[in-house]
């Protein structure tokens, strides 16, 4: 069946044809492998079909920051962004073992030869991922400038927490992982997390996190 919100309302036979269409191709990365350096192929879409690999930046003093965690169904790929890759390195790297199936972004925008139906739909679903791209980005760019350990924390929690309708969701990733999608000390983070758990604005069950600020968490 067809994978994730860039197929959304495909059905599995035209998902088919337009794979062939695309002359699209499949790799599979091991885990811990690089699969893509934003600024050296800027014409190719990557969907990850299985498993899971982060979108890091390293910067010129070599320190690296998570910018996004992609799981199965998730789409990258430098012209899906506008993140600048001149100055930083920009790479996606997988987390467990992938598997890729990757489009050339030009078939993406240009009309089909064999006039695709449903070439439509997929270009409109390009759209609204790219719109969400821009959005998770604007949140997380929100995140990092906070100033304080703290309020990187609350901010992160709180923009979680409203994506899941309730005080209580899952951390998508490691408390390690974390800290670095945070960019702060792990073992700074782990004592504000202690404090904030002993003032009652946290209530932490392995990965599962209660985030209830204005009042102890029931």
């Amino acid at each position: 069946m067809p994978y994730g919100a860039l197929f959304q309302g495909i059905k599995e036979e035209e998902y088919r044809r337009m794979m062939a269409c695309f002359h699209a191709k499949e790799k599979t990365y091991a885990s811990g492998e690089v699969i893509c350096t934003y600024g050296e192929d800027t014409q190719r879409i990557g969907l990850l079909l299985s498993g899971e690999a982060s979108l890091l930046r390293t910067g010129y003093d070599g320190k690296q920051a998570i910018l996004e965690y992609l799981h199965s169904g998730d789409v990258f790929g430098e012209a899906l962004t506008s993140l600048p890759s001149r100055i930083d390195l920009i790479q996606v790297v997988s987390t467990k073992p992938c598997k890729v199936q990757y489009i050339d972004y030009t078939h993406l925008i240009k009309r089909c030869p064999n006039a695709c139906p449903f070439h439509t739909v997929l270009v409109s679903n390009a759209l609204q991922l790219i719109l969400a791209k821009a959005v998770s980005l604007s949140e997380r760019l929100e995140v990092l400038s906070q100033r304080t350990i703290r309020e990187k924390l609350s901010c992160c929690f709180a923009l979680m927490s409203a994506e899941k309708g309730g005080h209580t969701f899952r951390l998508p990733f490691s408390f390690a992982s974390l800290a670095d999608y945070l960019s702060v000390d792990r073992s700074a983070m782990m004592r504000e997390l202690k404090k904030m758990k002993e003032e009652g604005i946290l209530r932490i069950d392995k990965r599962n996190i209660t985030y209830c600020p204005g009042d102890n968490p029931s």
